[in-house]
Order: C-alpha cells, then sequence, then structure tokens
C-alpha cells in the first residue's frame, strides 16, 4: 500500500550530520510514510552514514537515488518527482524532526484537504515557545499567504507541485527555490501553520550573505502584496540574484559552515 506522504531528503557531503536527521526521521511516531533520499555527487562517506542510520529501520519503505548534475534544485526534482504518496515532504540533511512531525503533517492535511502545501517553523535547540516560536507564528497569523521557513520544512500535495510545475531549475535556478515555489503552488489552494508544526535546523552556516537575500529584500518580501509575489520574485530578485551570482549551486558551499553536531 501507498504511504500517504514521502519525504525527500537531498544530500551533498553530509558524513557528519544525515545519521541525527535519519535517526529522528525512524523515531516518528506516526509510520505512515516512505523516504526517497538523493545523493547529489557526494564525494564522502554520506552514502555509508544513511545506510548505516537505516540498518536497523525494517517498517518504512527507503529508495536511495542518485542525481549528478550538481545543484539542490536538481536533486529536489528528483526526489519529488520520485515521490509516490499524495503528500511529498522535502527535509534537509542537517535538521532534526520531533516524534510527532509526520502526525501533525498529516493531521492537518486531514482538516484541510484543500491546502496546497504546510510549513513547518524552523526553531533552534530547546526552542519551542520561545521568542522566536512567537515571532513566525505572530507572521503566519499575520501573513498567511506568505513562507515563513525553509526547504527543511515544507510539505506539497503532489498533485498540485506538478500542475504548477514542480523544482524546475528553468524555472527558478537560484537560491530561495523553497520560497519561490511556495508562491507558484499557493494558487492552488491555502498553506497551512501550526504552533506544533516545527523542526530544528542546524546554525552551522555563519555566514548566509551568499545563499539568501538582503535585509531590504526580506523587508520587501514581508511588504510586497502576496498577489503579486510571482512578479516580485521573477521581475525584481531574478536580476537582483543573477547580478550576484546567487544562484543554486550557492548552496554547496561548505566553506562557511560551522563544525559538526
Amino acid at each position: 500500500m501507498t504511504e500517504p506522504l514521502t519525504i525527500v531528503l537531498c544530500f551533498y557531503n553530509e558524513e557528519r550530520w544525515i545519521g541525527r536527521t535519519l535517526a529522528s526521521l525512524a523515531a516518528q511516531t506516526d509510520r505512515r510514510f516512505s523516504l526517497v533520499l538523493v545523493d547529489n555527487g557526494s564525494t564522502d562517506g554520506s552514502v555509508a552514514a544513511v545506510r548505516a542510520a537505516l540498518s536497523h529501520v525494517s517498517d518504512i519503505e527507503v529508495r536511495l537515488l542518485t542525481e549528478p548534475q550538481p545543484g539542490k534544485i536538481h536533486a529536489l526534482r528528483t526526489g519529488t518527482m520520485a515521490a509516490t504518496g499524495r503528500y511529498v515532504a522535502t527535509v534537509d540533511a542537517d535538521t532534526v524532526y520531533p516524534p510527532h512531525y509526520v502526525a501533525t503533517l498529516l493531521g492537518l492535511f486531514e482538516d484541510r484537504p484543500d491546502a496546497s502545501c504546510a510549513i513547518a517553523f524552523g526553531l533552534p535547540a530547546k526552542g519551542v515557545g520561545g521568542w522566536r516560536h512567537s515571532k513566525l507564528r505572530l507572521f503566519a497569523h499575520a501573513l498567511p499567504r506568505k513562507c515563513h521557513s525553509g526547504g527543511y520544512g515544507q510539505t506539497f500535495h503532489r498533485t498540485k507541485l506538478l500542475d504548477c510545475g514542480g523544482f524546475d531549475a528553468r524555472r527558478w535556478p537560484f537560491v530561495l527555490e523553497d520560497h519561490e515555489i511556495v508562491h507558484r503552488i499557493a494558487a492552488a489552494g491555502p498553506i497551512l501553520y501550526h504552533r506544533d508544526l516545527y523542526c530544528f535546523p542546524s546554525d552551522r552556516r555563519s555566514d548566509r550573505s551568499a545563499v539568501s537575500w538582503s535585509l531590504g529584500e526580506r523587508i520587501a518580501y514581508k511588504l510586497w502584496p502576496a498577489a503579486g509575489m510571482m512578479g516580485f520574485f521573477h521581475r525584481i530578485l531574478a536580476s537582483r540574484f543573477a547580478a550576484r551570482k546567487a544562484d543554486n549551486l550557492a548552496l554547496r558551499n561548505q566553506d562557511q559552515w560551522n563544525g559538526a553536531p
């Protein structure tokens, strides 16, 4: 029987981090999901770490794929196109997911089958109920049609994802592919947030300037009308990102990362 949720995890040289992420997924209380893992050309021991972390997991279907073309967006396309569930979640190899993550996700979609996607808040360790949690909940309440989190915590209605074109470098070759895709798919249904839908991304990247937007761009995103977001991305951000070479390959630069957890 096909599980209702496919979790897609793309990785590149994540040997030091991926075991912890997979352990958190293997500890989910709701087991109604399968895993698609996409190796994006790792040159370290990532694949061995994956196999070791999942060697004791027998009740979850796992597929390990390879995407040789460098760039996370290519791996995301490979993984999401291989998904079979009604919903497809993207997760990151350096993020920890609480045991109720899958149960909360599926419960939200069961309550709102018209939704296009559900987005989890990214919190620091021991950050549940803290200032960042409160701030993100406030943003989600005030701006429910905006994306307030990253690709480490996004889940899509798979048919709606395919209908809007999915992850595709021909459409969007830059960083922030996680925000651009949300505004494409959101035309097909509401974005869901919930106080109990959260995860714990690492803070290992000491400098995010090459893989994110400027303060001015971030403020403009918050203020820009939701109905015009595709124009904001494709007519404004695209040219700015191209000028500073903020393409998807910038995400592979590990020189600015802190050490292992």
